[in-house]
């Protein structure tokens, strides 16, 4: 393992920040990165194209389908080859520590790695993924009264930010989609706040952006698809938008103990976007989840076609069920077990993905 000299990184960054920040001028909102930084160091990347280990191509995806008949098929993943464009990915909170704080090993990437398989690997069927290490906050940080003012939380998206600098620096005019779960979510969504809304030049390259489980922290007024947090990016109403954003936070349907919001949250159904309404196309589990696979199944991965449903609720949660017609043992409820807490956050990606894939793949199509 490589293990990260915090001072020099504190100092690469001051430095970086320092040169970047002379680059902008005039009346070009567009931020000009002219010198690479502490993320030219690809031990600073858990997936980037080139690296020594990408943890994005090491992986076994080989998955077994299981069809509404209850037939199998195995399939495998096959990377894109000479991808057209490139999926930017933070992933969540994985630091579990109850006291303020951030993350500061970098070295060990073992926590990193089960939201990067279950979320942004497979994505590199379609792109070649980027997936930076950064300095996030720790989930004890969500308890003081105003965390993403906090310096922990500062930390973490300066980090993401640099890495994005540094992405922008090697792949020029490269078209993009942004990915993020839960505390990616919230650190992305402060970068299209800062770097991305007012700047015409990089909302001309950016596909979409997926902010997966933003837990309300994204603002749209209730009726509208834009203004709020964002100014100009709305959200993604049909299969042919661009620019815009998938959002959405999902809960097991009707479920009478869910939190009572102040106000609707924005929700994206994705299986609204070109796909069949109503019903999540693929759900996808990882053996390591503790979900009991059907007996004949070999791979890691198992995929399940049609099972679930999934609609906006009236409160703004993606509410998710059982699809009409079908049968399973683990319906949401009991999967909240599986993946912990009440709702069914840790497994955003889980139902949404085959829908996320289709998505990102029709959009990149018409942009």
């Amino acid at each position: 393992m490589i293990t990260v000299n915090r001072k020099l990184f504190y100092g690469a960054i001051l430095s970086a920040l320092f040169l970047l920040v002379s680059a902008c001028s005039g009346d070009n909102d567009s931020f000009d990165v002219a010198t690479s930084g502490p993320y030219a160091d690809e031990a600073l990347w858990l997936c980037k194209p080139g690296i020594a280990s990408d943890r994005c191509l090491e992986l076994d995806q080989t998955i077994t389908y299981v069809y509404e008949d209850g037939n199998t098929a195995v399939f495998e993943h096959e990377p894109v080859v000479d991808a057209p464009f490139d999926c930017f990915y933070v992933y969540p909170t994985v630091d579990s520590r109850e006291e303020p704080g951030n993350m500061l090993d970098l070295s060990d990437d073992t926590l990193l790695l089960r939201p990067l398989y279950n979320q942004a690997a497979r994505f590199t069927q379609l792109c070649d993924v980027y997936a930076p290490k950064y300095r996030q906050m720790t989930i004890g940080t969500y308890a003081l009264e105003s965390p993403f003012d906090s310096e922990y939380f500062q930390l973490g998206y300066a980090d993401v930010e640099e890495a994005f600098n540094q992405y922008l620096l090697e792949n020029s005019g490269r078209k993009f989609v942004l990915m993020g779960h839960s505390q990616g979510s919230h650190v992305l969504l402060r970068l299209l706040e800062n770097r991305i809304d007012n700047d015409e030049v990089l909302r001309a390259r950016m596909i979409s952006a997926l902010m997966i489980g933003p837990t309300g922290r994204l603002k749209v007024p209730a009726g509208e698809v834009s203004g709020g947090t964002l100014a100009n990016i709305p959200l993604c109403q049909y299969a042919a938008d661009t620019g815009c954003i998938v959002a959405y936070d999902s809960i097991a349907a009707a479920d009478a103990m869910r939190p009572a919001v102040p106000q609707p949250r924005p929700c994206v159904d994705p299986s609204e976007l070109g796909g069949e309404p109503g019903i999540a196309a693929i759900t996808i589990y990882n053996s390591d989840e503790g979900i009991p696979f059907p007996e004949g199944v070999e791979t890691d991965w198992i995929g399940y076609l049609g099972l679930y449903s999934g609609s906006c609720e009236p409160d703004g949660f993606l509410g998710i069920g059982v699809a009409p017609g079908r049968t399973t043992v683990y319906t949401p409820a009991l999967i909240q077990t599986f993946f912990g807490g009440r709702s069914l956050h840790l497994a955003d990606y889980n139902f949404g993905i085959g829908d996320l894939l289709r998505i990102v793949k029709m959009q990149a199509a018409n942009f």
